[in-house]
């Protein structure tokens, strides 16, 4: 990013303030931005709502974010909510807790632990999901490594539901999808797979033979 003024915003209890660019962004309670935000670090303990885009090197969150644009990081971490109305991009996504984007999501590595409802195209080298919270959805995942399990700590199991999944190395649990398509696949515990396309090599748990319509080597 750009060098950027050393202005800062310091937010505690319930307070506002107009967008820019800073060098850090902290909010501890309720904060409200208004307008677009390009900034180095931006820490949140509550609530933050920026109006606007969201430019930023270091996005921390613990509790619930919400922005009326699009979000663009190299390093994202949350415990928490997190919310985008636009497409979500950043190189390194961490969370423990659920993010919610109306429009696509690009990301080199993202970990989560807890669920996502993703209106678009999920496009991630390296995807790694335990399901909890809440149920899953994306209209298509693509990316290199992909793992989808459901192991929460009271043994409920929550699902995705996404159209198409396409990766090299593909574990999937507790996964409903029209196409899955891979170099290497695995079909685990609770997965309904209506056609599923492999190069290399692909296995299937006993239990979810009869739930997968049609497999196919190419």
């Amino acid at each position: 990013m750009e060098r950027m003024e050393m202005k800062k915003i310091k937010i505690l209890g319930e307070g506002s303030s107009s967008g820019g660019e800073f060098e850090k962004v902290q909010v501890i309670g309720q904060g409200e931005i208004g307008g677009d935000v390009k900034a180095k670090i931006t820490k949140i303990t509550g609530e933050c709502h920026i109006k606007g885009n969201a430019l930023i090197d270091q996005y921390n969150l613990t509790g619930k974010g919400i922005i009326d644009g699009e979000l663009e990081c190299e390093e994202v971490k949350v415990i928490g909510d997190l919310t985008v109305t636009d497409s979500l991009k950043a190189t390194i996504f961490n969370m423990r807790g659920f993010v919610t984007s109306n429009g696509n999501a690009e990301m080199e590595k993202m970990t989560i632990k807890g669920g996502f409802h993703i209106e678009g195209l999920m496009n991630v080298g390296e995807l790694s999901v335990n399901l909890q919270v809440a149920n899953s959805k994306v209209q298509e995942i693509g990316g290199e490594n992909i793992t989808i399990k459901s192991k929460s700590l009271f043994n409920k199991t929550y699902t995705l539901e996404a159209e198409i999944i396409e990766g090299d190395n593909i574990y999937l649990e507790y996964t409903t999808a029209n196409v899955v398509r891979g170099n290497d696949v695995e079909i685990g515990p609770g997965c309904e797979i209506k056609f599923v396309e492999y190069r290399s090599t692909f296995k299937c748990s006993d239990k979810n033979t009869k739930k997968i319509a049609e497999v196919k080597q190419i």
